[in-house]
């Protein structure tokens, strides 16, 4: 009985620590999935507002998890993407390629919120500036 028993806890302790870890990837993979849907509507909303032209306005509902936030615009080239962070790490960038959109300047955002686009003379071109309501 003791040897059964022996094995038992042997299996488990070889067993658990990877069951965790899977978890634990399970949990990121679920997040950066639901932090690339939030990232596309906020593209897509970018984009109805550039094609409205300068003046137009749109707002879009986001909600992004505890832990992860979106880097809408920068400076230089990085003023047409929006980049995916979960716990302060880059996990991807969105693009915005066709039409190419450029932010106005840059923000980033976390939690539930709602966004407002409005597309703004910039440069001499048009952009789009993100701000929360």
């Amino acid at each position: 009985m003791p040897i059964r028993l022996t094995v038992v806890f042997l299996i488990l302790a070889l067993i658990v620590p990877v069951a965790v870890g899977f978890i634990g990837d399970f949990r990121k993979d679920t997040e950066v999935s639901d932090l690339l849907i939030q990232a596309k509507t906020v593209s897509d909303t970018a984009k109805k507002t550039y094609y409205a032209g300068i003046g137009g306005v749109f707002t879009a509902d986001v909600s992004i998890g505890t832990g992860c936030r979106l880097d809408i615009g920068g400076e230089g080239s990085d003023a047409y993407e929006i980049r995916m962070v979960y716990s302060d790490e880059e996990v991807g960038r969105v693009f915005m390629e066709r039409p190419p959109v450029r932010f106005a300047e840059p923000v980033s955002v976390s939690g539930i919120l709602t966004l407002e686009f409005e597309c703004v003379s910039c440069d001499g071109g048009a952009a789009v500036r993100v701000s929360v309501l």
